[in-house]
């Protein structure tokens, strides 16, 4: 019997250092953004896309992808920057930029540049977290479904508001982030796993038993109970996170910052992107749609990769282990056969 789990030992430790040689794999390095940058955006790359962006009348898109190709120096048909120059000129222009200010302000929702610049203004005159706030708030107290989320960042945005004209400006860059996440979530521009990381810091910026004091039967009256408000409201949990996405709107523009929120599925992946924009500043939103989240993956790859190389060097360990026990079993066994044959003759 010691004989076959030798035997099975001895086959295990085999597996497991041949096992070590075929799986081992280099760790990879971060991704070479200007390489894959260069290997993707080609000129036949960048036409089609600005193309594209024109005939849907995406006039920020087409500038997207001309300043790209303007930075890596590709030629762009002499036709398309035409056609893109005349769709962002005259009266087409000035009607639709007060279009979508004016929806961006009223409602809070857009994904353009005047858009974004409406919701964000509506947020610092107190207007558009009031108007959110009052929405998901009337619902909170007469016990029907509401968003969470919306309520408690808003919540947080009148708060802000207030501390902006006590300290004269200093929460300025705090209250700018905090509008960016609102704006950035109500045009579904935060990944769920993001959403989950900001919902845990709401919970514990605002208590909702607090709010209880407060009028929510108008905007009115809201308005009026700002300062019970704030008192259910502690920022500090976001106020790291909410510097990072001014610093992000810093380097790039308030529109870029919002679109670029959604390649983030956790606060390292927010300080990484954060990160590339001080190096590619108003590109960096061209260079993420054109290859995507793999540029800040690096990281995750390389701890994968070193869990296997445990895994392996675990395996290698118990095969020169499993070599000696066999070997010195062996030994014994000869020993004790040539001790036998002794006793015999």
């Amino acid at each position: 019997m010691k004989k076959v789990w030798l035997i099975i030992f001895l086959i295990l430790s085999i597996y497991f250092g041949y096992s070590v040689k075929q799986n081992y794999k280099k760790v990879p390095e971060n991704v070479d953004i200007d390489k894959e940058l260069k290997k993707t955006a080609t000129a036949q790359y960048l036409n089609s896309h600005i193309k594209t962006a024109l005939e849907k009348d995406n006039i920020d898109d087409a500038k997207m992808y001309l300043n790209l190709a303007d930075f890596l120096n590709v030629k762009i048909e002499p036709h398309l920057r035409e056609k893109l120059k005349k769709a962002d000129s005259g009266l087409n222009k000035i009607y639709r930029n007060a279009k979508d200010f004016t929806r961006g302000f009223f409602t809070g929702n857009s994904t353009n540049r005047y858009g974004i610049s409406g919701s964000v203004l509506a947020d610092f005159t107190l207007y558009g977290d009031l108007r959110d706030g009052y929405k998901e708030g009337r619902k909170y107290f007469n016990g029907e479904s509401y968003d969470k989320f919306l309520l408690g960042i808003s919540l947080v945005g009148i708060a802000l508001t207030a501390s902006e004209f006590v300290t004269l400006g200093a929460s300025t860059p705090v209250k700018t982030g905090e509008s960016i996440v609102k704006t950035a979530y109500k045009s579904g521009k935060i990944s769920a796993k993001f959403s989950k990381v900001l919902e845990k810091k709401l919970a514990k910026s605002v208590d909702f038993k607090l709010l209880k004091k407060a009028d929510f039967s108008s905007i009115g009256k809201m308005e009026k109970s700002a300062k019970e408000i704030a008192k259910s409201v502690n920022p500090k949990p976001l106020k790291t996170l909410f510097k990072d996405f001014k610093t992000l709107q810093k380097n790039t523009s308030l529109e870029d910052s919002i679109h670029l929120i959604k390649y983030a599925d956790s606060e390292k992946d927010l300080e990484k992107i954060v990160k590339l924009s001080s190096k590619y500043k108003k590109n960096t939103r061209g260079i993420f749609k054109v290859l995507g989240k793999k540029i800040i993956r690096g990281g995750k790859l390389v701890v994968k990769y070193s869990a296997k190389l445990i895994y392996n060097i675990v395996g290698f360990l118990i095969s020169a282990i499993g070599f000696l026990v066999s070997l010195i079993a062996s030994l014994k066994f000869i020993i004790k056969i040539k001790n036998k044959l002794k006793q015999l003759h």
